[in-house]
């Protein structure tokens, strides 16, 4: 039996953001402020790759900005390795990388696998890293879901699985979003479809709210509508009329401000046909965001866009203080000081506005493809371009005086190097991420400046009387037996912390065995199947709940018996709708069909971590049976340990994988698979010395199982956790029955 304690010291509620902020930090990728503008004075306005102000390069680049602190430097990328050359791929990993700020010297890095994930290894290590200026540690945010807590020097704190864990849904262009970290909380949206009352599509985009030091979950908010598209549009936190809020573009559309302390929806204002990519900039009461699709209201594509966040609820129409249509702007996030406000477009040119009227100062043409967000700082932008341009600029409000234009040649392939990621800027450099490289420009004769970091505006003063509390940790998924310790956290109408309290636990459906003792609650101790469930409490007229998994001893069995209409097991995540129940043969299996959206989906059956249950590790087991339709044949398959073993119906293949992209360590061999039939398949994964030993079989349900594995290959690079799972690839029907999770001994 353990204990798990939740420990939220009062110094929770503090204003980290600004206070602990440095001017020699760079922790958040558009710097301390999170509007892309720094403090530093006396910095360089020239210089060339051959030598001149250069202080070091890496043949290390990525795709993502880098952060700063403590003099460290910090970056989210994918290894080196040639997807393209058959004997290279099976190397090819994302990775963290850690360089001394000062010499360039790599003083560690993490590398891990990608898995189960379409997007490709060029779009591998999008999302940038956060630091943390009060403890230190840094957090990245993986294109496979892995959502990590380091110290600054490399050792893992805490991870947790968003994809197995919390059912984050992963596309092909590699949209992933930047984390961002307000007081005690890190935070970090996606799009998910979950288990429980966030089974149910659409998927929305959701912020996850994790205590920073523990990784447990204190809230989740979920303010838009059904995705258009994915997004990566990174939240920004502000002051604004004496509230705190935490706002960003989202999958819907629109722009949304919530409380950051509480994950209520303040306001939405819905702008596009499409996801918004860009992160807003705040000045005052005033947001800025742009984007680069179909607007909602007229013809035309991409539009600049000056909020009122002052205002509450629906101000689509009531919110607009100016905007100029016609601009695509989707990538690029806006930058606003001294009353300009820059905006970079996708075709490359970068405009000036008046940020109070939306008035044209002037353009400026940067290349022919703009992604990287400017920064300024020293009274001069650093603006990148996608073609290998990097140009520091004086502005003005009367032009754009250019001062340094470098542009940087591929440095393995021909062509042009390629740039996404916007600058840093720490201790009097500025450090550039480029695909090929990365590169620390400075003058160290030049002794570092900098004007003070302003503080974010006064809040208004706390109120004794509470409007929302939280139930702390907000979900969990535990082995059966467990104790878990929770918190009341109340909070004021403005979402300002008022004080811990304490009230009634009351233990909902799926949880009725569960004992409370105070604020105590021991999970379910005879449990004969999973079982998901709530815990609910009430203080004053606030209410809140928590949501539980509560897991026995393996073997798991799912015979399907008894369900109806569109049930699934309630702890299986990402399986709503997905599977249904039907009869077949005369038993109860799961159905899966073809729809709209994409057809490959995977379904988890536990926490994305089973060393506490399966110390030994696991293996799965399930029926399948498939039917032809249109002269095709589906994919299935059953996942241990983030490897997939498949039936491909439509190639007569039987293959194990893991990411699918590249087939980094993929495994395929031939094997007639008839419709109509039922068959049987199991997957084990042996685990030594870090590396795998993946062993599947499949045979005719009617026949004993044969004592050789069907297929069987090695992973130098073992996953060595993963939820246990089910694979789907939806071109026709196929049936999942008799599924079994078992211990290996």
């Amino acid at each position: 039996m353990r204990r798990i304690n939740m420990v939220l010291v009062s110094s929770i509620m503090l204003l980290f953001t600004t206070s602990l902020a440095s001017a020699g930090d760079w922790a958040h990728w558009r710097g301390p402020e999170h509007n892309g503008i720094s403090r530093e004075t006396n910095l360089v306005d020239e210089w060339s790759l051959d030598g001149k102000n250069v202080l070091w390069t890496s043949d290390i680049g990525g795709r993502a900005a880098p952060i700063v602190l403590n003099g460290r430097v910090y970056l989210n990328c994918r290894t080196h390795h040639d997807v393209t050359d058959p004997k290279d791929k099976i190397n090819a990993q994302e990775q963290v990388v850690c360089w001394d700020a000062k010499t360039g010297e790599v003083l560690w890095k993490d590398v891990f696998n990608v898995f189960q994930t379409d997007i490709p290894s060029p779009r591998v290590g999008w999302a940038s890293m956060v630091g943390d200026p009060e403890t230190g540690n840094v957090y990245v945010h993986s294109v496979s879901g892995l959502f990590r807590c380091y110290t600054g020097d490399g050792k893992l704190l805490w991870e947790t699985s968003l994809a197995e864990d919390y059912g984050k849904i992963s596309g092909y262009g590699g949209r992933t979003q930047t984390p961002i970290i307000d007081e005690n909380n890190v935070i970090v949206s996606f799009l998910q479809m979950n288990w429980g009352k966030t089974a149910a599509p659409p998927p929305k985009q959701t912020y996850y709210a994790f205590d920073k030091k523990t990784g447990k979950l204190m809230w989740t908010a979920a303010p838009g509508g059904a995705p258009l598209d994915t997004n990566y549009s990174a939240p920004i936190v502000t002051v604004i009329d004496g509230v705190r809020q935490l706002i960003a573009g989202n999958a819907d559309g629109g722009c949304y401000g919530m409380n950051a302390r509480t994950g209520e929806k303040l306001w939405g204002f819905k702008m596009s046909k499409r996801g918004l990519n860009c992160s807003p900039v705040a000045d005052g009461n005033l947001v800025y965001i742009t984007h680069g699709e179909d607007n909602i209201d007229n013809v035309e594509f991409g539009r600049v866009q000056c909020i009122d966040a002052s205002k509450r609820g629906d101000i689509t129409k009531t919110g607009s203080v100016w905007r100029v249509d016609g601009i695509k702007a989707g990538y690029a996030s806006v930058l606003v000081k001294d009353g300009i406000l820059y905006v970079v477009a996708d075709t490359g040119q970068m405009y000036a506005f008046d940020s109070k009227n939306g008035k044209q100062f002037w353009t400026h043409n940067l290349g022919t493809v703009g992604k990287g967000s400017p920064v300024w700082a020293d009274g001069k932008l650093y603006v990148m371009e996608v073609n290998g341009n990097i140009f520091i600029l004086k502005p003005s409000k009367e032009k754009c005086e250019e001062l340094s234009h470098v542009q940087l040649l591929a440095r393995v392939d021909k062509g042009m190097d390629e740039i996404y990621a916007s600058p840093a800027i720490a201790n009097g450099r500025i450090y550039f991420v480029t695909r090929d490289r990365t590169i620390c420009i400075g003058d160290e004769s030049q002794k570092p400046t900098s004007n003070p970091i302003p503080p974010l505006a006064e809040e208004k003063p706390v109120q004794d009387k509470i409007a929302s509390i939280q139930l702390a940790p907000f979900e969990m998924a535990v082995p059966q037996g467990d104790k878990i310790d929770y918190q009341i956290l109340a909070y004021d109408a403005n979402g300002r912390f008022i004080k811990e309290v304490e009230g009634k636990l009351i233990p909902g459906p799926g949880m009725e065995q569960a004992k409370v003792d105070g604020m105590t609650v021991t999970t379910p101790t005879d449990l004969k199947s999973p079982a998901a469930g709530t815990i609910s409490v009430k203080v004053g007229e606030a209410t809140a709940e928590a949501r539980l998994r509560v897991f026995p001893p393996l073997p798991w069995k799912f015979d399907f018996e008894g369900l109806k209409g569109k049930q699934v097991p309630g702890t299986w995540v990402n399986a709503f709708l997905k599977l249904q129940p039907n009869e077949v043969d005369g038993t109860t299996a799961l159905k899966a069909s073809p729809g709209k959206g994409r057809p490959s989906a995977s379904v988890w059956l536990g926490p994305s971590d089973m060393s506490r249950l399966a110390p030994n590790g696991y293996t799965v087991q399930a029926d399948i049976f498939m039917k032809e339709q249109k002269r095709k044949l589906a994919s299935i398959g059953v996942t241990v340990n983030r490897y997939d073993l498949i039936v491909k119906g439509n190639s007569s293949k039987l293959a194990i994988q893991s990411w699918a992209p590249h087939k980094r360590m993929t495994k395929e061999i031939r094997f007639r698979s008839d419709p109509d039939v039922w068959y049987t398949m199991k997957l084990k994964v042996e685990i030594k010395d870090g590396q795998a030993t993946v062993k599947g079989k499949v045979w005719p349900r009617k026949k004993p199982e044969p004592k050789e594995w069907t297929i069987e290959t090695v992973d130098p690079h073992a996953n060595e956790k993963g939820s246990p799972g089910l694979y789907l690839y939806r071109l026709a029907d196929v049936y999942f029955d008799n599924v079994i999770v078992s211990e290996d001994k």
